[in-house]
């Protein structure tokens, strides 16, 4: 009995000891876990170099940006310093920067001079901190590339500029300008302005002005413009002007002037606004003419036009009008003789061509010829009773004196 129980209590105090472990265990990784979540995380988003290419010798700066990037947790950065083996500095060290809270941001600058030999050397910015609620002393080592040259063996900052345009629009429609920006040179380009000049019937949907504040060479940035023509916008060739202006390596202004030319095309339409005979009134046999006017609802010009008249009457049977301009008619003339009583089907065909190439219409028109009188019958017979009339008179009288 003795020997069970003893037994029993050593399997106890084990279990109870496994326990405490267990819990311990929980407790530490929680710990390790709450810890790691709020350790704080630096690192360089940005640095910027004045000039970008430095000559042997000359005074330069950088400038970095130090971020944050935890959420909760922040960091006690004691001391910031450029370490670059080839370069005299001013500022060798930032110290006790000060607590950098989660998601902040800080920028330190240090100014420098370039070696007296060409080349790239690469610097690196040194941040010692430690993590909030830590012993432990961190440091952030961030490289960055240092260009050391004769300004004058460098390739200034160019841009070519690749336009994509529509070559042909009608007028009324919209279309868009896409603008490509690629930095040829050998530097970057600053400051570059893009101005979009003003065009007669054509109206900008965009801003007319565009910033880029920094294009590295080989580099592209590209612009999309919208733009819609007037109803009334002229047929011919439109011509956009564009002005770019940028700072190169020496920071002197650039001017680049550029066009962007699209052709505006317009189309002819014709049709027949009215049509009349004089007289009014057509007989058989008589001649007459035929008078019909045809109007252009279009807007561009009907070139060679004419009217081919397709009709059971004798005459002229085409009409040449040459060009019509947009909103402008010409009058068609045949000459003609009604050969025949009835309503008589007249067919016009009218043609003409525009810069969409050459057209033609169709159109039926009825004309109305009444019969030829028949005067000399009527005179004949007019003659006959009245020669009867005066028979019986005559006869009349005779028999009257006898």
């Amino acid at each position: 009995m003795r020997l069970r129980s003893l037994r029993y209590e050593r399997m106890k105090k084990i279990k109870e000891a496994f326990k405490w472990i267990l819990v311990a265990s929980i407790l530490l990784s929680l710990a390790t876990s709450v810890t790691s979540a709020q350790s704080p995380a630096l690192t360089i988003t940005e640095y910027t170099i004045q000039p970008e290419i430095l000559t042997p010798g000359e005074l330069g700066t950088v400038t970095v940006t130090i971020k944050n990037t935890a959420v909760n947790a922040s960091a006690d950065i004691t001391d910031i310093y450029l370490f670059a083996s080839h370069f005299e500095h001013e500022h060798k060290h930032f110290e006790h920067v000060g607590m950098l809270g989660g998601g902040s941001s800080t920028s330190i600058t240090f100014a420098f001079n370039a070696p007296k030999e060409e080349g790239i050397y690469f610097p690196a910015i040194h941040v010692v901190y430690y993590p909030e609620g830590s012993l432990a002393r961190d440091t952030l080592r961030y490289p960055f590339p240092v260009r050391v040259n004769e300004r004058t063996s460098l390739k200034e900052a160019s841009l070519e500029v690749e336009k994509d345009i529509p070559e042909e629009i009608r007028p009324g429609d919209e279309f868009t300008l896409s603008l490509k920006l690629t930095n040829k040179g050998e530097t970057a380009a600053h400051n570059i302005f893009v101005e979009i000049g003003e065009v007669q019937a054509i109206y900008s949907k965009d801003p007319n002005n565009y910033y880029i504040e920094r294009l590295d060479p080989e580099k592209s940035r590209e612009i999309q413009l919208c733009f819609k023509s007037s109803k009334d916008t002229p047929t011919g060739t439109i011509v956009i002007p564009i002005a770019i202006t940028y700072e190169g390596l020496s920071s002197e202004v650039k001017k680049q002037n550029e066009i962007a030319g699209i052709e505006i095309v317009g189309e002819a339409e014709l049709s027949i606004s009215n049509v009349k005979t004089e007289p009014l009134n057509i007989k058989e046999g008589d001649y007459f003419t035929l008078l019909v006017r045809i109007e252009n609802t279009g807007d561009e010009d009907a070139k060679s036009a004419k009217i081919n008249l397709v009709s059971p009457f004798e005459g002229t049977k085409t009409a040449f009008l040459g060009k019509i301009e947009p909103d402008d008619d010409a009058p068609a003339t045949f000459s003609l003789r009604a050969s025949k009583a009835g309503e008589l089907t007249n067919r016009l065909t009218i043609s003409y061509n525009d810069d969409f190439g050459e057209h033609q219409l169709s159109e039926e028109i009825t004309l109305t010829v009444s019969p030829k009188d028949n005067e000399y019958v009527f005179v004949g017979v007019a003659i006959l009773i009245t020669i009867f009339i005066l028979v019986l008179c005559g006869y009349y009288l005779f028999r009257r004196k006898r």
